[in-house]
């Protein structure tokens, strides 16, 4: 059996087997961290990618994503520093951004919208990206799309042409 290791986590001492993250210590223990590309169940792997799950280790300069870093013997983590706070309301007020509203969101009760809420980000002060309606009344590729591409194509390698099968929403 593998040696456990001894970290702390907002300054209480936890056992980590050597294949655990901070966020499956963190869960096991009932310390909320926020987060959105991984998940406990079967067939998730963790990836940092969404960077929802940010974490302070003392001594280091850059925040860490708890659900892929691993526990080092003696590490002091802080979940809820300002720092870190802040960083993971960054990435949801990004990502608020860019989503319709929660009650027209086709999930108001997704994971996403529960963090979100639970972190008092509803609103963000970001311009959302230029949203992309499709027109359901053509196929994606029609035949007329392929045979008259224009020259302002929404997506050169379908050979789609914009003013029919896709509109600009603003």
């Amino acid at each position: 059996m593998s040696e456990k290791i001894k970290f702390k986590i907002d300054g209480k001492d936890f056992l980590a087997d050597p294949q655990e993250s901070i966020w499956d210590i963190a869960k096991k223990n009932e310390i909320d961290i926020p987060h959105l590309c991984y998940s406990p169940e079967p067939g998730y792997r963790a990836d940092g990618n969404c960077r929802a799950c940010m974490v302070e280790i003392k001594g280091e300069r850059t925040l860490a994503a708890s659900c892929i870093r691993k526990p080092t013997e003696g590490m002091e983590v802080t979940v809820n520093s300002p720092r870190a706070e802040k960083s993971r309301s960054m990435v949801f007020e990004l990502l608020v951004s860019d989503q319709p509203e929660k009650d027209k969101s086709p999930d108001p009760d997704s994971k996403f919208w529960n963090w979100s809420e639970k972190m008092g980000v509803s609103s963000s002060r970001f311009p959302s990206k230029e949203k992309i309606e499709i027109d359901r009344s053509h196929k994606a590729v029609t035949s007329s799309c392929q045979r008259t591409p224009s020259t302002t194509t929404s997506c050169s390698a379908m050979n789609v042409k914009s003013s029919r099968c896709i509109k600009t929403v603003l």
